[in-house]
């Protein structure tokens, strides 16, 4: 029988601070999962900035983790997708704080407004938590925090107001304790259109620090906010609208798929992490790897680091590459591990003792056991460390066909012939290591 501990990993495992309202809204939102039957397979998180993003790594479920206030934007996109082209079975839910939804809030009056199939369930603790305590503009009248130590003097917004009045089907406001919170995420997630369930919770590293209060005053502040309500309305959704109005069939779309050049066999699932620097192409190289298994006929995904902060650019790819289907993108134990960078290096210290192979630039590391390699000499080439590790991955592992590489590249790459001879060169070097000395 299914244990709920398949859609999310135990409370004695979150990231929160003691008392936190995230954790009694993450376990309510997996009961409500597993008692509608919902499968992982058929469940979206779409997460925004600050403590609720945390919740990528909790569940079992597909993850998005977006840019902050952008996540309904992302996850509007998702849904539209799903219910006017494929089958209509994703549960999209947006986890977004009080500081996302204030950033976002055109994006949740639109969403509102065209009644999109999406479910938003908002974390209101009236500050932003994670970056020291500030407010918000969900902040209420009076309430403390580091930015308005002597209470803030606005009124702060009625978020469910606003999404009531721009059209939406399903809306709701309870707190982090309430009892019925569980059943009122299974209304949401059941209604057909857009649903927004607003939580207020307690922020116990900041908001108890400024305020004298405790949970059991949430209701009083519940009451500020106008008390808790929940209402839902029968409408057509977007998906249902588009439908009838203007869609003819899949025909009116223009699908660009990738065609299979040959079918090659593989054994096992290939996990490969590249890490790198930000501006050198990690990506890039990431995602021509990708395309060169699709030629080959090869299932493949590509997840990339976000940075929370968005303080620096991307620098981490993890591919896997897999001739069944791929259900979880994300990579504890790489077959191998390539690391371009210093940047790199430091940030995947964790993958070192359990990757199968190390490739790494010989500056960063004395250790004999890695496979080292001259990399970080091609960047003069956009991507040239990433290139040359990946030909000499080719080369030495003896993979499904450097050939096949050398195709994305033509197809789908940028300086191709200068990506193509770095390739090649990191190609010759790992055939000569597999001649050589192999492992």
């Amino acid at each position: 029988m299914r244990d709920i501990f398949e859609i999310i990993d135990r409370p004695q495992n979150f990231p929160y601070c003691p008392g936190c309202g995230h954790t009694a809204i993450d376990m309510a939102l997996a009961r409500a999962i597993f008692e509608l039957d919902i499968k992982n397979e058929d469940f979206i998180i779409v997460s925004d900035i600050g403590c609720v993003g945390l919740v990528d790594k909790l569940f079992s479920v597909h993850t998005v983790h977006t840019l902050h206030g952008r996540s309904t934007a992302v996850a509007v996109g998702i849904k539209m997708v799903d219910e006017v082209l494929f089958d209509n079975r994703l549960k999209v839910v947006v986890m977004i704080g009080d500081g996302g939804s204030t950033i976002g809030l055109l994006h949740l009056v639109e969403a509102a407004k065209t009644n999109v199939d999406i479910k938003v369930l908002i974390h209101n603790n009236f500050l932003y938590g994670m970056t020291g305590g500030q407010h918000s503009g969900l902040t209420p009248k009076d309430f403390k925090t580091s930015t308005t130590i002597k209470g803030n003097p606005f009124e702060a917004l009625k978020i469910i107001d606003i999404l009531r009045n721009s059209g939406a089907t399903f809306y709701a406001r309870t707190y982090s304790q309430d009892p019925e919170l569980k059943e009122i995420i299974k209304e949401a997630l059941t209604h057909k259109g857009f649903a927004a369930v607003e939580i207020l919770e307690l922020c116990t590293g900041y908001a108890t620090r400024y305020n004298e209060m405790k949970g059991s005053d949430l209701k009083n502040i519940l009451d500020y906010f106008g008390g808790k309500i929940k209402v839902k309305v029968k409408k057509e959704s977007f998906g249902e609208l588009y439908k009838s109005k203007f869609f003819n069939g899949k025909e009116d779309f223009e699908f660009k798929g990738i065609e299979i050049e040959k079918r090659i066999s593989l054994k096992e699932p290939l996990k490969i992490v590249i890490a790198g620097s930000a501006g050198e192409g990690v990506q890039l190289a990431a995602s021509l790897l990708c395309y060169s298994s699709i030629l080959a006929g090869l299932n493949a995904t590509q997840k990339n680091d976000n940075p929370v902060t968005v303080g620096s650019g991307f620098s981490i790819s993890e591919i896997i590459i897999s001739e069944k289907n791929i259900k979880y993108s994300g990579i504890e134990k790489p077959t191998y591990l390539i690391i371009t960078s210093s940047d790199g290096f430091k940030r995947v210290k964790n993958l070192l003792n359990v990757s199968e192979n190390v490739i790494i630039d010989e500056s960063l590391s004395e250790n004999k056991g890695y496979l080292r390699i001259p990399a970080r000499k091609y960047l003069k080439v956009r991507g040239g460390p990433n290139y040359f590790s990946i030909g000499f991955l080719f080369g030495k592992f003896n993979l499904f066909g450097s050939e096949i590489f050398e195709k994305s590249v033509l197809k789908y790459g940028k300086s191709k012939e200068e990506v193509l001879e770095v390739f090649r060169e990191g190609l010759n070097l790992g055939i000569n290591y597999r001649v050589q000395s192999p492992i």
